[in-house]
């Protein structure tokens, strides 16, 4: 044989001995410490079984005793902080699945109206009033911002438009972060003239003092039909 083979071998053996004789005392010093605190109290038993399963010597004896047998060996400390890794991964992958509904809710909480925008229309894409109250706004070019209520994020804002205006039909269309009502209120705020006026911010309206006062109270539409289901070829009805 290959001396260098054969010595190899033979340090191969005297290792694996060293390791066993190793593991071998560690463990019967597992094993009369147990059985010491059984004779204390189950315990007591529990306190040494988890301070000798984390002690650094018996953790690198049972590591190299595993290594030469082709195996791995995870101590409880290592096990604990896998187990703590996975956790911190399902949690990192669920907080995004909670995010849609906290926004919602924050959409839910925020005012309705606001006086920073021309004009507001909560609608939705597949009725006709909304759609005229589109119109209206483009054909005088007015900047304004469209909220479809069809979709899920905005679903949320339904129930507290109807609550707050007392209009349970769309569109609800808000001019400077006032209500005004649906489209026939817009219609008529624009056929008396008005829009330009209700249009301006404060600050533009403090500027114009020569400009006619103008109070647009809000007429909310309360008709048992929603507009929307109305035929859009009828006269608008009145609100």
């Amino acid at each position: 044989m290959n001396p260098t083979l054969e010595h190899a071998q033979s340090q191969v053996k005297a290792t694996q001995a060293q390791v066993k004789a190793v593991a071998k005392k560690a463990t019967e010093k597992l094993l009369h410490a147990l059985g010491r605190a059984d004779e204390l109290g189950g315990e007591v038993r529990d306190y040494v079984q988890e301070k000798v399963l984390v002690d650094p010597r018996y953790v690198a004896a049972r590591k190299k005793l595993a290594g030469l047998l082709g195996k791995r060996y995870e101590s409880k400390d290592e096990q604990q902080a896998q187990a703590h890794s996975a956790e911190v991964a399902r949690a990192a992958v669920a907080a995004p699945s909670t995010a849609p509904a906290t926004a919602a809710a924050s959409r839910g909480a925020r005012a309705l109206g606001d006086a920073g925008i021309k004009a507001q229309i909560y609608g939705k894409k597949s009725c006709p009033w909304s759609g005229r109250a589109i119109s209206l706004l483009e054909r005088h070019k007015v900047d304004f911002d469209f909220v479809d209520l069809e979709e899920p994020e905005h679903e949320v804002l339904h129930a507290r438009l109807a609550t707050e205006t007392k209009q349970t039909t769309v569109p609800y269309v808000y001019l400077r972060g006032q209500f005004i009502g649906g489209f026939n209120a817009l219609s008529e705020v624009e056929r008396l003239g008005q829009l330009e006026t209700a249009l301006m911010s404060a600050d533009e309206r403090a500027a114009a003092p020569g400009r006619i006062a103008v109070e647009i109270v809000a007429r909310p539409n309360t008709d048992e039909v929603a507009p929307a289901e109305a035929d859009p070829r009828d006269p608008a009805p009145a609100e």
